[in-house]
């Protein structure tokens, strides 16, 4: 059975999250090192099989230049992530697009590709856990909601998960088996 069915039926945009300021961890966390690779670069390389276009988005211009990507920065500094999301978006080929933080080091292709079977229908598909918790930074965003994440940023809310009732969204239990986490601090990298 190939568990990645939906990812050939629509080109499909990857956005990767790297504009955090790493407060907890205390040094830039998209550049730790996993596997003799910058982190950001493990991300994107684990992402590149199933997307047409990767796309970094950062919090300001000059960075990741080193990697073969598009990357994208912050119109307006101190919005977060959803400000990412927005420019991440606007730089996107496709209408599709999936959106994961960059200290997320692994994903479950058939996770994934349950969570993309839902991008027809819906504008947005999130993962929420047992407890009631969405995963924003791990999930798919539609081109379509552009105006309405600007209009947002307009109105000084920056919170993702108010866009939710705003759109078509589709929430997807998530049982990661443990293959789900992010790092987070130095105890969360070692």
């Amino acid at each position: 059975v190939n568990p990645m069915k939906h990812f050939n039926r629509q080109p499909m945009t990857a956005i990767i999250l790297a504009g955090g300021n790493s407060s907890r961890m205390r040094k830039e966390k998209s550049l730790l090192p996993v596997q003799g690779a910058p982190l950001i670069q493990q991300v994107a390389d684990n992402l590149t099989p199933y997307f047409q276009q990767v796309i970094i988005s950062a919090r300001e211009p000059g960075g990741f230049s080193f990697l073969p990507y598009t990357v994208v920065h912050d119109k307006t500094p101190g919005y977060g992530p959803l400000m990412g999301i927005l420019c991440g978006l606007e730089a996107s080929r496709n209408p599709v697009n999936f959106v994961i933080a960059c200290d997320i080091p692994e994903i479950d292709p058939g996770y994934l590709d349950l969570l993309s079977g839902f991008t027809h229908d819906y504008e947005i598909v999130v993962p929420v856990s047992g407890e009631g918790k969405y995963e924003p930074l791990f999930a798919f965003y539609h081109r379509g909601l552009i105006d309405r994440i600007r209009d947002m940023l307009d109105r000084e809310r920056r919170k993702i998960i108010e866009l939710y009732p705003m759109a078509r969204t589709k929430y997807v239990p998530m049982d990661s088996n443990g293959w789900y986490f992010n790092l987070n601090t130095q105890d969360d990298f070692q």
